[in-house]
């Protein structure tokens, strides 16, 4: 069984974008577990509204290939495209941060929101 940990950010229609995201990832995979939830300032200078960021483990028969089209495939039934990216708006943003023991995104490791939003994960 493969492990994985995925980061969820949005910041259009926060609540009811989690909300979806969440019926569509329980959905998708059997075994999920979700973190605490937290509001962020955004990054560099794209994005001005805050966002709402929650993370997840996935735990999963599939490769990781396929459940990254799987988390960019939800993305897309939520309404994500680059227009909406280039102003500054993410209805949803899923990363896959970590795969087994493989770091994916180290510089994500780093951000607020996985360091302030992991502990209350960890199984």
């Amino acid at each position: 069984m493969n492990k994985a940990l995925i980061s969820i950010g949005t910041n259009v229609n926060r609540e009811a974008n989690l909300a979806l995201c969440h019926k569509l990832l329980n959905g998708t995979f059997s075994e999920i577990t979700y973190s605490n939830t937290s509001i962020t300032t955004p990054y560099g200078n794209t994005y001005k509204d805050d966002f709402l960021n929650q993370l997840a483990f996935v735990y999963t028969s599939e490769a990781k290939e396929e459940v990254h089209k799987r988390l960019k495939s939800i993305e897309k039934k939520i309404g994500r495209n680059a227009t909406d990216k280039v102003n500054g708006k993410v209805k949803i943003d899923i990363d896959l941060v970590i795969w087994n023991e493989e770091v994916l995104k180290p510089d994500d490791m780093e951000r607020s929101y996985i360091v302030d939003l992991l502990p209350s994960l960890i199984d």
